[in-house]
């Protein structure tokens, strides 16, 4: 081939290419719309949270930070106040700035999930396992943690924040030595919620 047959073919091909959609944007696109569970087709509804629950429950830790996106589930903004939702798998999941006030969250598996800066206000979580989830910065005023799983949780500060524990129930919930040390860092604890942990 001649060098000028070669340069005109090159120079199509350089036409074409930059016509195309880059392959790597289309992909982070879609990945956009699946992460955030606002923007799945019905929205925030009960039904999205059962979404790759198998895979969240027994790889938490992987999908919680992000080493498993196929089945990350973010409900930045979602709103789950006032909703019964017994038993959900809430394992790994990305539940920061959510809101889930007043709702039943009893039975519950949400180990190793994100719930930074989120609403749990008057939140049952009887006999829940949130072993090593973040609440950090959270809204937990009158929530119930009768008999809950709390090793490894935190409840510090998020954004400058400290999670509001404000009548919290700790009556029987599981927590180490340290957790409770670190628990009793937070100064919205009231009395009743240092008597519960154990002391401070």
């Amino acid at each position: 081939m001649s060098s000028s047959k070669t340069l005109l073919a090159a120079t199509a091909l350089a036409v074409v290419l930059s016509t195309m959609s880059p392959v790597g944007s289309a992909i982070a696109g879609d990945d956009d719309d699946k992460k955030f569970v606002r923007n799945m087709l019905g929205g925030c509804t009960p039904d999205k949270l059962d979404l790759f629950k198998d895979v969240r429950a027994k790889f938490s830790m992987e999908a919680s930070t992000g080493a498993l996106p196929e089945a990350i589930l973010d409900l930045d903004k979602c709103d789950y106040s006032n909703i019964d939702l017994d038993a959900k798998v809430l394992s790994g999941l990305i539940a920061r700035n959510a809101n889930f006030e007043n709702s039943q969250l009893t039975h519950t598996e949400m180990s190793r999930t994100d719930a930074r800066g989120s609403n749990f206000k008057g939140v049952n979580f009887k006999d829940t396992n949130a072993y090593s989830t973040r609440f950090d910065g959270s809204n937990m005023e009158n929530a119930n943690f009768e008999n809950v799983i709390l090793s490894g949780a935190s409840f510090g500060k998020y954004n400058g924040e400290w999670a509001n524990m404000k009548g919290a129930n700790f009556e029987g919930a599981l927590l180490s030595s340290s957790d409770a040390r670190e628990l009793c860092k937070n100064p919205t604890l009231d009395l009743e919620g240092q008597m519960n942990v154990g002391g401070c």
